[in-house]
């Protein structure tokens, strides 16, 4: 009967979702549903909740989060080609003032001695942010490229290219390359 119990447990054990994932899934379906709503410390407050729960995840269910992420992004930038231009511009102009309103408010923050970085410090959470050196750098970039696929290479460059020339025609400078 023990045994039984035992094998019953394991088995709940291994076919149950994890907690974790399942937190920051969730925090992720509120960020889409709600994050325009937020204040900024709002965002900064769920952020911090995002980056705890990920804290907790393993190198592999990160990645498999990535991967959704990659997806989902690829597929609003195919939605984004298939529209008209009149569509596109105002797709693009809607993204240029969101940057335009969070660039604003990191200013804001950095005047008023505010946080106003993101991430963990240099290298950010284990290591992937923009620090390190120039090889760990170099390693990060064939990773990231390794993860796509040329269609989502080409369907991204064509974007940042269409972005930065929305960007000029409203008067801003044009984002850095990536």
């Amino acid at each position: 009967m023990l045994l039984l119990m035992l094998l019953g447990y394991g088995s709940y054990r291994a076919v149950r979702p994890d907690p974790n994932m399942k937190r920051v899934k969730q925090l992720r379906e509120d960020f889409a549903a709600h994050g325009k709503e937020w204040s900024p410390d709002e965002r900064q407050a769920k952020g911090k909740q995002m980056r705890d729960a990920m804290a907790k995840l393993s190198p592999g269910q990160r990645d498999a989060l990535a991967a959704d992420g990659r997806k989902r992004f690829q597929q609003e930038l195919e939605r984004y080609h298939r529209m008209s231009p009149a569509e596109k511009n105002h797709y693009l102009d809607e993204r240029i003032d969101q940057m335009e309103k969070m660039r604003q408010q990191i200013a804001q923050r950095n005047a008023s001695g505010g946080p106003g970085t993101f991430g963990a410090g240099p290298g950010g959470p284990g290591g992937r942010g923009p620090g390190g050196s120039a090889e760990q750098r170099e390693q990060r970039r064939k990773e990231r490229l390794d993860q796509t696929t040329p269609e989502f290479r080409a369907l991204m460059d064509q974007f940042r290219k269409d972005m930065n020339a929305r960007r000029q025609q409203r008067g801003f400078a044009p984002m850095g390359p990536r």
